[in-house]
């Protein structure tokens, strides 16, 4: 074989047999050469491609941010004790990541509502009128902040409704806080769906609390829509009607009743209704 022997034929020789057998040392370290670098391609595994957003780092929030979500936890914090609603809250950030595991429930007025709302809540008239539609998955109730949600939910609680919760996070307002500090320039949807950054805060001192470049409307008068709010509210709790139902008969007959219960043992108590 010798210098013209094929190169292959060294696998089954050790560096002084192939020396013996004629072989020179620039055909054995080429050989070894060409070996290893066959290992090394028949080892190489390509690498995986990265998913750019798997280990992205979440955007860095501003102070602000924080500052105004305890504001608005703050704010919620009474109303969820008020009805015991403590063990049934959704935080923001899984509603907005999970939102196809819910139905989502705007307890607001229509006025609140005709500016903006959650994409793909729908109304308490919607809910009213086809209430079994809503049965298969949780329903997540907010409101500005979560006060009037707060009622509507223990409404449906003592109406015999399972899987009710209420928005954490501050509500409608500690939502747009989360999607503009996450980057989103218009979080909310007008009733056509269309994509907006304008929102209802019912006041004007909630407008400082909504998320960066949201354009705020308020009620005029805040303090008469809350009285309102605050009776439709009291007749749930005294178990006298449904939560949007209130005439000016029920106004005029039952405040100096519901004012004189309003530190009565039970008062959140309601007869069950099937």
């Amino acid at each position: 074989m010798g210098a013209g022997g094929s190169v292959p034929e060294l696998e089954v020789y050790t560096d002084e047999a192939a020396l013996a057998a004629g072989y020179t040392p620039e055909q054995i370290s080429t050989y070894k050469t060409s070996m290893n670098l066959k290992k090394s391609e028949d080892s190489f595994e390509e690498p995986e491609e990265e998913d750019p957003d798997m280990d992205a780092a979440p955007p860095e929030l501003p102070p602000e941010f924080f500052e105004k979500q305890e504001q608005l936890k703050q704010r919620q914090a009474a109303s969820t004790a008020t009805f015991q609603l403590e063990d049934k809250v959704v935080g923001v950030d899984e509603l907005v990541k999970t939102s196809e595991k819910f139905h989502i429930l705007d307890a607001r007025t229509l006025d609140e509502i005709a500016v903006s709302r959650i994409p793909g809540a729908h109304t308490t008239a919607s809910f009213y009128g086809h209430p079994k539609d809503f049965l298969d998955k949780p329903l997540v109730v907010y409101s500005t902040v979560g006060y009037t949600a707060g009622g509507f939910a223990r409404e449906l609680i003592n109406e015999g409704y399972e899987n009710i919760k209420t928005l954490g996070d501050g509500g409608l307002l500690g939502y747009t806080l989360y999607q503009t500090a996450h980057g989103a320039k218009e979080p909310l949807a007008k009733p056509d769906g269309t994509p907006t950054n304008q929102v209802h805060t019912f006041s004007p001192d909630l407008a400082e609390l909504a998320g960066e470049g949201m354009e705020c409307t308020y009620f005029k008068d805040p303090t008469s829509v809350l009285d309102m709010t605050n009776r439709r509210i009291r007749r749930v709790l005294h178990g006298w009607g449904d939560f949007n139902e209130l005439d000016e008969e029920d106004e005029s007959s039952s405040k100096a009743e519901l004012d004189e219960e309003d530190a009565a043992p039970g008062r959140f108590k309601r007869p069950w209704k099937v």
